[in-house]
């Protein structure tokens, strides 16, 4: 676990992040080069489109950050986290068409993020599911040890043995010799 700005978050978090940032760059670069190749434009080099490609990802990630993307419910339940993704990047699209509207020299065409926006749900669905499948849903709940051994330990390991559960009991620290 790494801690940023006083909170503790888990590695397997940090590396849905950083895959998040990348993902979205793709998308939004992609969105660009399906539009250009549909109008007959020719596509210009990627550095000329920096500006753009950079409040698309701030924006986007910002807003996934915002609803709660990478809360431990949300890294569960793949139903649960499509509708945050569908609902982050609809929010990320609509603050960056106001961004877009203020600022005209940074125009991203509406089509544009039309076209980024579905590669962005398809390529973070997919990412979830990749990384809950050769990770593991383990990776994604917090771990705790349990002091005590008694009744409310065992209720503990219940709770946590339930489906969609945000933690995993990694064990158990007896108080006293009698309750092993």
């Amino acid at each position: 676990m790494i801690r940023l700005f006083k909170h503790y978050v888990p590695n397997a978090v940090l590396l849905l992040g950083l895959f998040d940032l990348i993902l979205l760059g793709v998308a939004a670069e992609l969105g660009w080069v399906v539009r250009a190749g549909q109008i007959g434009m020719l596509v210009d080099p990627v550095v000329t489109r920096l500006p753009q490609l950079g409040i698309f990802i701030v924006s986007l990630e910002t807003a996934m950050i915002a609803v709660g993307v990478y809360g431990p419910g949300a890294l569960q339940s793949i139903r649960f986290a499509t509708a945050r993704l569908i609902v982050a990047v609809s929010l990320g699209v609509i603050v960056q068409a106001t961004i877009f509207f203020l600022v005209p020299d940074l125009t991203f065409w509406r089509s544009n993020l039309l076209y980024a926006m579905g590669f962005s749900i398809l390529g973070l669905i997919g990412l979830r599911i990749l990384l809950g499948k050769t990770l593991g849903s383990q990776a994604f709940k917090r771990r705790i040890v349990v002091l005590g051994a008694g009744t409310r330990a065992q209720r503990l390991k219940t709770l946590a043995q339930r489906p969609g559960s945000a933690f995993v009991v990694v064990g158990y620290v007896s108080m006293s010799e009698a309750n092993r």
